[in-house]
């Protein structure tokens, strides 16, 4: 057997279970479990699809046409040194009403593409975003494969070779009856994280923003179409989406200017807050104020997000969100509810949305995760992008490679494959575990907040459940990432339920909203942040007791009281360099001695070790000015056997101060 499929039969698994054949498992629901989105969701059911067969899909865009999946393939390149590694096309057969993988066949259609991260097929025409360019695909001899001459390039000059530099999509937008493929622009970023010049190669480009492209017809000309911007101002924006009623969906990854990942329901021509660096021959996101220093930024200049996805609890790389819909019976309640994958953490969550007097905004809940190699449990990989098949179905995706560029293992155990394809469904009515219940909805009310349930409980039970809420800020800085911000506890005054016995409506008095007072860190502050309602349900049979809600606009206002002091450095290192690292550090640094992304934090301080300075190999010893040139300059040189990976934090001394005074104390 060839060596790599002997691996793909490990890793894969060797089934082809259909959906019938899946024993059911009774829901087991445990009091006060905890919020690890570690399992599949028990109303639904996975299928590994992926072909068996000598090939290695590491999907990086999908879409349908007919019965045949289109996926663009690439292996991520952390580098900056063009060319980068080479993208594929494939059309999958075969996948449509098959759970038979020997039946499923992967073709290649083309190589030789740069980076591709965006497909669409329109008017039986293939069409290909790489990281500098938008094509048309045109089998001119109708051999059925693409060579370089059959490449119609449409728009050129999107990016200048950088690792982050990607054209994210396609959508389809369709306005007065042209069609028009919509995507994203993400942002150059230095290793580590940093912002980096955007060099303008095509005027037209607008990086960290969200496109129109068109109108397409399967024979336009580079004359025929243009590029034009909806919104801007996002950092990695690697998900996107457009809803029923052509409402355009963008998540975006924790970075600079990003406190947290987040999930937006666009209005037009708005810019929400990650500026670029804005230069003589840079160019900036689209609707970027051009009066606001580029440098400094400012969170006052932007529009609220939508659904705040708190970065390491919820999300860490928010990918892809697909809308539900077309569920009956009792599954009907999550129609209009959205689906988004998480690359790092190996998961899917789903966020419901809501509008508040003309105002976007709603909660995210944990959805299904774990790993499982067979594909039916659990993902076999990490989930980059969503496809609805023509059966109604959805088609996840998978992609990976070293780094943070995967389903990240858990210590001691062996890496996540890279690559994978599953096919998502829903269990009928009959299949619904009699005792399962889950929260489906948080709405904003008068006061406080409606929870809807997916069954109705009693009043026994509601007076045995027990409500754990507490609510804060984020403070985007031009710093990567960011602690929670005015951490408050919000205690329920009364709790009621409605008569189907479905929503619990709780008095929630000192809610706040994208109102003052406003959170603040040196010159930045939480305005046009929102808050981030976390609420916690123990005593009560659930599959998930953890939700957060997002409030911007709360009914009758938000609360006016004066926020509670942060935890501050100066007062409280210790409390403060423990929050920064569950913020930001957690994701690369350990505390308990296991290896992550960077060096652990366990025992790091006095000890002597060699680090990478000017590409020669010096040893150092860990002291107080190493572990300070470290927060400040983390590229000027790093651990041997480490990727030079770590963001700048822009940490002002004290705080740099309090963490380093902390680092001490893990012996």
């Amino acid at each position: 057997m060839h060596c790599f499929t002997r691996i793909l039969a490990i890793y894969i698994g060797l089934f082809s279970l259909a959906n019938g054949e899946t024993k059911k498992k009774k829901f087991d629901p445990k009091l006060d479990k905890n919020a690890a989105a570690d399992e599949l969701h028990p109303l639904c059911r996975m299928e590994n699809v992926y072909p068996d067969q000598d090939v290695e899909l590491k999907v990086s865009a999908m879409a349908f046409h007919g019965d045949d999946l289109y996926v663009t393939v690439f292996t991520p390149d952390r580098t900056n040194k063009a060319p980068f590694k080479k993208g594929e096309v494939y059309k999958v057969t075969g996948i449509i009403g098959n759970s038979d993988r020997s039946k499923i066949k992967a073709n290649r259609l083309m190589g030789d593409l740069y980076e591709p991260t965006a497909i669409a097929v329109h008017e039986n025409k293939i069409y290909i975003g790489e990281k500098d360019k938008i094509s048309r695909l045109e089998d001119r001899n109708n051999d059925g494969v693409f060579t370089a001459d059959e490449k119609v390039v449409l728009i050129d000059g999107l990016s200048q070779p950088n690792f982050h530099t990607y054209t994210v999509g396609f959508e389809k937008l369709v306005r007065e009856g042209k069609t028009y493929l919509v995507g994203n622009l993400t942002t150059s970023i230095r290793q580590g994280g940093s912002r980096d010049l955007n060099i303008t190669v095509n005027p037209k480009t607008k990086r960290g923003s969200t496109f129109l492209l068109g109108p397409v017809t399967g024979k336009e000309t580079p004359a025929d179409v243009d590029i034009s911007y909806y919104a801007g101002g996002f950092r990695t924006p690697n998900g996107i989406a457009v809803g029923p009623d052509d409402e355009i969906i963008v998540t975006d990854n924790q970075g600079v200017f990003n406190p947290s990942n987040e999930f937006i329901r666009l209005s037009p021509e708005a810019f929400y807050g990650h500026f670029l660096l804005k230069k003589n021959n840079t160019n900036i996101a689209a609707y970027q104020p051009e009066d606001v220093d580029s440098g400094k930024g400012g969170s006052k200049h932007q529009t609220p997000p939508t659904v705040h996805l708190p970065q390491g609890i919820v999300h860490r790389s928010p990918t892809q969100p697909v809308i539900l819909k077309n569920l009956t019976g009792p599954l009907s309640v999550y129609n209009g509810q959205w689906l988004v994958g998480d690359l790092t953490l190996g998961r899917i969550n789903r966020v419901f949305l809501e509008e508040v007097e003309g105002t976007w905004q709603g909660a995210v809940f944990l959805h299904s995760g774990g790993h499982d190699p067979e594909g039916k449990t659990g993902l076999t990989a990490g989930p980059n992008r969503f496809a609805e098949g023509p059966d109604g179905n959805l088609y996840v995706g998978h992609i990976g490679d070293g780094g943070l560029w995967r389903f990240l293992p858990e210590p001691g155990k062996e890496p996540k494959p890279s690559y994978g394809l599953q096919r998502l469904s829903f269990v009928g009515a009959k299949d619904v575990p009699a005792d399962f219940n889950e929260m489906v909805a948080i709405r904003d009310i008068p006061g406080g907040l409606e929870i809807e349930l997916f069954k109705p409980i009693s009043e026994a039970e509601l007076k045995a459940a027990q409500f754990n809420i507490s609510q804060w800020t984020y403070v985007p800085t031009n710093g990567y990432g960011g602690a929670n911000m005015g951490t408050e506890k919000l205690s329920a005054t009364s709790a009621s339920l409605t008569k189907d016995g479905k929503r619990i409506r709780l008095t929630l008095p000192g809610i706040r909203d994208n109102s003052p007072p406003f959170a603040t860190r040196g010159d930045y502050t939480s305005e046009n942040v929102g808050w981030v309602i976390d609420v916690e349900i123990n005593k009560l049979p659930l599959y998930k007791n953890k939700a957060w809600y997002t409030m911007i606009k709360h009914q009758g206002g938000g609360a006016k009281t004066a926020l509670a002091v942060s935890v501050n450095a100066k007062k409280d290192p210790i409390g403060y360099a423990k929050a920064q690292h569950k913020a930001v550090c957690a994701a690369c640094h350990s505390t308990d001695g296991t290896r992550l992304v960077g060096p652990t934090f366990k025992g790091l301080f006095g000890r002597t070790q060699k680090i990478i300075r000017d590409g020669k190999t010096v040893e150092v010893k860990v002291d107080d000015d190493y572990l300070r040139r470290a927060i400040n300059d983390p590229l000027a040189e790093y651990p041997e056997g480490y990727q030079p990976a770590m963001p700048a934090v822009n940490l002002p001394a004290h705080e740099q101060k309090a963490l380093i005074k902390w680092i001490k104390t893990l012996k």
